[in-house]
């Protein structure tokens, strides 16, 4: 019985991948980003709103409809 030696062993190769991107993978990543955004957008918003006890304005007006 003879040992495997790393001589005699094939060279590894990457795989190189004929097959092409997906058409629609540009649309995936933009949609992606934009829900990305717009979610950080309102999540900004929303953090930087006063909060209703600010003002009793804000009380009054709901109240009155």
């Amino acid at each position: 019985m003879s040992a495997h030696t790393y001589a005699a062993m094939p060279p590894i190769e990457m795989a190189s991948s004929s097959t092409t991107a997906h058409t629609l993978r540009p649309v995936f990543v933009t949609v992606i980003t934009l829900k990305i955004v717009v979610s950080a957008f309102l999540l900004a918003t929303v953090s930087l709103a006063p909060p209703v006890s600010a003002e009793t304005r804000y009380m009054t007006v709901a109240a009155a409809n």
